[in-house]
């Protein structure tokens, strides 16, 4: 019973027995049901820190942010305490290995089609290939597993075949596991957008074209050095106009003399008589034939920029003089301006 007439909230000089203010009763009350009680003030923000960790709570057991501690140890009363962890115990003996979960064709399949898409497949058995399972073949594609029996023989149905599969699938291949797979969604076409700016004018361009053939003259027997190809009245050329790139193709037919050998090697390549120089990477070499029974043709192709006019022709060798001629009446050099 308080003593202190009808204000006990009035602080007096000394606190007794018979008459104690309400801020003592209050601060004694605090210090003995919390212990002391710390007050940290931190830019302005007060912060108390009550002792024993009461403002964390157990280890085990953490006190929630904004949890009253009354409502905090009801929680504990309720729902029970967490006792500390536990030191780790001995790890367990290793388990026994799993299985692989992919198997092997073990003979050759036709490929099937989505028009005809049931097939049967024998396979190494295996019991993780179940029925509803979706499974991919190498060089196949997709499929379902509609039954697997323990010989291995797997009853399948095509979902998506894989572009350009053989018509024959061998035996070898891989069988795993596999997601349904992807839809290809094409979206709405979006609106188009502004024309832009018109560009600079481009330069003007003439396409140049020109093309050597024959209707007579003789065949033109290849010696043991390089030299221009001459069919008596015409010689596989070409007159290069102006300036610019061009797209440079030569067709040559060969027939081997009677003194001809199997080795015997036919040689030819592009020259610029202007200049004096080879067209880069013109040469090509042609061997094997037999004499008088059979024909063989070089087909070249050269890109080649000239600075000015350029006469541009076919010439020739071979490893015996004689043994191998270029055919007159089957022989062309044509030129298309490019650049």
């Amino acid at each position: 019973m308080n003593n202190c007439g009808e204000n006990p909230c009035r602080v007096t000089q000394t606190n007794t027995a018979a008459c104690e203010s309400l801020p003592s009763q209050i601060s004694n009350f605090s210090d003995a049901f919390f212990g002391e009680v710390t007050k940290t003030e931190i830019d302005g923000v007060v912060t108390w820190s009550l002792p024993c960790s009461l403002d964390v709570g157990l280890p085990n057991n953490p006190r929630a942010f904004g949890e009253g501690l009354a409502c905090y140890f009801l929680r504990l009363f309720l729902d029970g305490i967490v006792g500390l962890t536990g030191p780790q115990g001995v790890a367990g003996a290793n388990g026994s290995n799993g299985a692989n979960a992919f198997t092997v064709t073990l003979q050759s399949f036709a490929q099937p089609s989505l028009a005809a898409p049931s097939i049967q497949v024998l396979t190494a058995f295996n019991p993780a290939i179940l029925p509803g399972l979706n499974v991919f073949i190498a060089t196949s594609g997709w499929y379902v597993v509609d039954n697997a029996d323990a010989s291995g023989a797997l009853f399948l149905t095509l979902t998506q075949p894989l572009p350009g599969a053989p018509a024959v699938i061998t035996a070898g291949k891989l069988v795993v596991p596999a997601g349904v797979p992807g839809q290809s969604v094409v979206g709405p076409t979006g609106p188009q957008g502004p024309v832009g700016p018109q560009g600079p004018p481009g330069n003007t361009f003439t396409s140049t074209n020109g093309f050597y053939f024959t209707t007579s003259g003789f065949n033109y027997a290849l010696q043991v050095v390089y030299a221009p190809l001459s069919f008596v009245g015409s010689a596989p050329q070409v007159l290069l106009p102006s300036s610019g790139k061009y797209l440079i193709t030569a067709v040559i037919d060969i027939i081997g003399e009677g003194t001809v050998s199997f080795t015997d090697l036919a040689s030819f390549k592009l020259r610029d008589f202007d200049v004096a120089a080879d067209l880069p990477g013109s040469e090509h070499e042609l061997s094997g034939l037999t004499a008088n029974a059979e024909r063989k043709q070089v087909t070249i192709q050269s890109l080649y920029e000239t600075v000015g006019p350029a006469q541009v022709g076919i010439m020739g060798k071979c490893t015996t003089s004689n043994a191998i001629s270029a055919v007159a009446l089957h022989t062309t050099l044509s030129f298309v301006r490019i650049e």
